[in-house]
């Protein structure tokens, strides 16, 4: 995960849209289109722990504290 797929998220102007690993792929999909995949973050999430205006290093910081979730 990078944090560019935190900005996409971020910037989805669906307010339910989510960040969600599909087989091998991390995709922003509509909140209620998950496909069979593994919910990440909600835009809900993203917007409650870093604010509508997502930074860089907080993207990293977030993005990597994610990785390491997933990969558990």
């Amino acid at each position: 995960m990078t944090a560019d797929d935190l900005r996409v998220l971020a910037q989805s102007t669906d307010p339910e849209a989510v960040l969600a690993l599909v087989g091998d792929e991390l995709r922003v999909l509509p909140g209620f289109d998950v496909a069979g995949g593994q919910v990440v973050l909600t835009k809900i999430q993203l917007v409650e722990e870093l604010g509508e205006d997502v930074t860089d290093v907080d993207a990293e910081v977030l993005a990597a504290g994610l990785t390491a979730k997933l990969a558990r």
